[in-house]
């Protein structure tokens, strides 16, 4: 699969701050990490909070609601390793100045977990689906 997809430019991803990206009507969050790049399931496992507005310490992305934790590079939570974030194939275009991804292979991950946000509809992207008791 073609590793092709555009979604931010290399030059305006600041090192270990998560940005937001939406490929295939997946949320994703990308994150520099020295000349490396990282692209991961962007919605935390545990409320569905956007994790490109949470930040970066060692390692780990830091959900900004809850804490959660998930390794950068990988998508495993440190404190509970069956927490995982689905990682995507990424490369940064240095002469384009982009970073790319396979919006095919995201898009057959959407098709086996679709996507509950409605993102016209009331909170929008910041919609809880888990709901509250």
């Amino acid at each position: 699969m073609p590793i092709s997809h555009p979604v931010l430019s290399w030059s305006s991803l600041k090192d270990r701050v998560p940005a937001y990206a939406l490929v295939e009507n997946v949320d994703l969050v990308v994150i520099r990490y020295d000349d490396e790049v990282s692209v991961l399931y962007g919605r935390c496992l545990h409320r569905g909070a956007l994790l490109a507005d949470g930040h970066v310490a060692g390692d780990n992305l830091i959900c900004g609601l809850h804490n959660w934790d998930y390794r950068v590079d990988t998508g495993v939570s440190e404190y509970a390793n069956d927490e995982v974030l689905e990682k995507f194939s990424a490369s940064v275009d240095a002469e384009s100045d982009q970073v790319l991804v396979d919006a095919e292979e995201i898009a057959a991950w959407a098709v086996k977990y679709p996507q509950p946000y409605d993102r016209e509809g009331y909170l929008g992207l910041y919609q809880d689906h888990h709901g509250t008791p």
